[in-house]
């Protein structure tokens, strides 16, 4: 007795299947492709707010350093380039630092205000500083030979978008220190006063 024949195999049915899968492992994966490409745009775009605030630093730092003298319109002027247009959202502390650590004067800068915390205390500059400190002894005599100009940025965070829920500081702060190419470095009349206004220069007994 002869066996019935088989049926035709359908050749087109793996490769379907096959297909299918795919289709299925590229729907998985898609959401994880796109949770990658979001923190990585998070990731540069914190990252690019990080070098906005310490180019501000380091700007206004180094721009300062190079002046004898400064009037509040100089001044004004100086921030704006330094901060790029984004000044409602930073502030700039900017210090006149003696060797010896004394804050001959201070200013502030920028459209938000009480962001930094000050490296400041009874007019004397808390952070470190690169130049050794002369001994003075009891007296106070400031035998300083050199300052510096020490400028804190900080940048309010609330603004920038975050996709992918990444955990992002209330605040971006850094600080640039400059050797000045002057002991002095003069204030016009405006800004000496918002420096006594400041109260974080160092007051003569």
């Amino acid at each position: 007795m002869t066996a019935a024949p088989r049926p035709p195999r359908d050749a087109a049915t793996p490769r379907r299947r096959q297909r299918g899968a795919l289709a299925v492992e590229a729907a998985l994966a898609l959401p994880i492709l796109l949770g990658v490409g979001m923190i990585g745009a998070d990731m540069q775009r914190i990252h690019s707010e990080r070098i906005r605030v310490e180019n501000a630093a380091g700007a206004m730092a180094l721009n300062i350093a190079a002046q004898p003298s400064l009037t509040a319109a100089g001044v004004d002027m100086l921030a704006q380039l330094a901060m790029q247009g984004h000044e409602e959202m930073q502030q700039l502390i900017i210090l006149n630092v003696l060797e010896s650590g004394r804050i001959a004067w201070a200013l502030q800068r920028g459209g938000a205000g009480d962001l930094c915390d000050a490296p400041a205390s009874g007019g004397q500059y808390t952070g470190v500083l690169p130049q050794d400190r002369p001994d003075t002894g009891e007296s106070n005599v400031d035998n300083s030979t050199l300052s510096m100009i020490v400028v804190k940025a900080c940048r309010d965070t609330a603004d920038i978008s975050i996709w992918a829920g990444m955990p992002l500081p209330d605040l971006l702060q850094t600080a640039a220190v400059f050797r000045a190419t002057s002991r002095t470095i003069t204030l016009d009349e405006t800004l000496r006063a918002e420096s006594v206004a400041s109260g974080l220069a160092y007051a003569q007994p």
